[in-house]
């Protein structure tokens, strides 16, 4: 037997309960007019015959399916009561989806009263947090729709997602003066959250791949953004220990020492701009272990040659140096790029090219 997992939510007064009690066809949620009267989450279950699809004719078959409806408590109580019930739908979605057969179905109605003319930001974050993460569809339930046309408040759901179905039901016939506005809508919606749910469920897995995609090319946008601002800013960090480089130079000999601390203090400078919080220890290991060893600076002991060869010394460790940090960082992934470790012997390979 199918088995459909329903998921009601939505804030105080929107009608959950009274939803339920009408797909279920019988009253087994309480209800009231506007009060909280669901003060914990519950699940209620019952066998239904359900459309599963139209003939030829346009006549829909019904199969008998296990319909489980979990009542969540309004998500507007109080913070704490919020917060627990949004962990416990995770979990219920995460249980349900672990021991339940792949054919099941596991949609989530989220209600809105249709009166209320607005989509709160909060409503909007939680449904495209919980259908794009956990890849559930979402079908926004309008209650209490006593008129025809389309409200306010369906206009701006449809311009805010787009993506997810909107149903317009109400759950129970309503009185008024001249009579009784009688229910509809609960079949269309059971027809649209079973027969239309593969529909659904592709369209969710759509937007998530469209939303990850936007975050690739962010992230791609944002790196090359960062690798220029590292070559402008590191241009100048070079510039600044290259002149500093030529005035000591002119002292032969004397002022190797002094430029290789230069060095160690120039690629401690350079990976700070690049996020690497590593120290000194981290810049003098690089650079005694790589590029001391391939790269030495004679001319620095011959006089008026000296400032020169210190000043050119200088830019090409630096130079070097921000081309295998450009590699590294182009190379990693940014949960990579924080491990100092791994960094420390990417640079290495990457310098010990370049000197090839």
């Amino acid at each position: 037997m199918k088995k459909i997992e329903i998921i009601v939510m939505g804030k105080t007064g929107t009608g959950k309960s009274t939803l339920i009690n009408a797909v279920l066809e019988e009253d087994l949620a309480p209800t009231g007019k506007g009060q909280p009267v669901t003060r914990k989450n519950e699940v209620y279950s019952k066998k239904l015959l359900l459309p599963v699809g139209a003939n030829d004719n346009g006549r829909y078959g019904c199969v008998a399916c296990m319909v489980n409806m979990y009542d969540t408590v309004g998500l507007e109580i109080d913070n704490a009561i919020t917060d627990r019930t949004l962990n416990e739908i995770k979990t219920h979605i995460e249980k349900t989806k672990a021991r339940t057969d792949p054919l099941d179905i596991h949609v989530v109605w989220f209600c809105m009263n249709e009166r209320c003319n607005k989509f709160e930001d909060y409503e909007l974050e939680l449904i495209r947090k919980l259908s794009i993460d956990y890849e559930i569809p979402f079908i926004i339930v309008l209650t209490q729709c006593f008129s025809g046309g389309e409200g306010e408040l369906e206009k701006q759901i449809k311009n805010a997602v787009p993506e997810v179905a909107i149903r317009c039901i109400l759950a129970k016939d309503y009185r008024v003066r001249g009579g009784v506005i009688p229910a509809y809508g609960i079949q269309d919606l059971l027809r649209t959250s079973v027969v239309d749910y593969q529909a659904l469920k592709i369209e969710i897995l759509e937007k998530k791949l469209e939303i990850l995609e936007k975050k690739s090319d962010v992230s791609h946008e944002n790196r090359k953004a960062r690798i220029r601002y590292m070559e402008e800013t590191g241009n100048r960090i070079i510039s600044e220990y290259a002149s500093s480089a030529e005035k000591i130079g002119f002292i032969p000999g004397v002022c190797i020492p002094v430029v290789y601390g230069m060095c160690i203090k120039m690629i401690g400078d350079l990976n700070d701009l690049a996020g690497f919080k590593s120290g000194e220890h981290f810049a003098d290991e690089i650079f005694k272990d790589v590029i001391l060893g391939l790269m030495t600076a004679p001319f620095m002991c011959i006089p008026l040659i000296s400032a020169a060869a210190a000043a050119a010394y200088i830019e090409q460790i630096g130079e070097d140096y921000m081309k295998a940090l450009f590699s590294v960082i182009d190379l990693s992934s940014d949960y990579e790029l924080k491990d100092n470790a791994l960094v420390k012997e990417r640079l290495k390979k990457e310098l010990s090219k370049i000197k090839k």
